[in-house]
């Protein structure tokens, strides 16, 4: 029906697994933590206070930078490197999900990974570069990459599921993982 063959390297799963920052709703208030430690270490300066007001601001700005920016790519870069050293021996691994009329089958590495039946699937996702087939509320789902299809297209592989599962919502993915 489809195929559709990857290899999972580092910045394909950064892609997937990593949302745009500056999308997500909480950066507003990693923005304001961050002014206000950067007003509070500068004021704290300038008026000569005590180390620990001045050491309290800088904290607040360098939080802010590090769990509003660098932290969800940081743990998807840990997750990927231990993904791959715990059960691929530390090589990326390749990805081929066969798209059925009954299920999609996920093989890596040439093994059966994982089937999904088709009344598991809730939603499908669309994104400029990937399609994603979700299966709960949370980030689980089935990924295909759209420049990827040995068998078929992207085009082709759109329009049959929206054809053929009606009862799957369709829709695009969250701005945030819009890439």
């Amino acid at each position: 029906m489809f195929i559709n063959e990857y290899v999972m390297n580092r910045k394909r799963y950064g892609k997937w697994a990593t949302p745009k920052f500056w999308k997500l709703p909480i950066f507003y208030v990693y923005c304001f933590i961050f002014a206000a430690g950067v007003f509070g270490w500068i004021y704290f300066k300038k008026v000569d206070a005590p180390a620990r007001w001045q050491t309290i601001g800088a904290f607040l700005t360098f939080v802010a930078v590090y769990r509003g920016i660098f932290f969800k790519w940081m743990h998807a870069d840990k997750t990927f490197r231990l993904m791959r050293a715990n059960y691929f021996d530390g090589k990326n691994w390749t990805c081929r999900v066969i798209v059925g009329e009954k299920n999609i089958s996920l093989y890596i590495n040439g093994k059966i990974n994982n089937k999904v039946e088709w009344k598991d699937i809730l939603r499908f996702e669309e994104a400029k570069s990937y399609y994603k087939l979700a299966t709960d509320e949370y980030n689980e789902g089935v990924m295909l990459d759209k420049s990827c299809f040995t068998e078929g297209d992207s085009d082709s592989f759109r329009q049959w599921v929206i054809d053929n599962h009606p009862e799957i919502k369709y829709g695009p993915i969250a701005p945030m993982f819009d890439k």
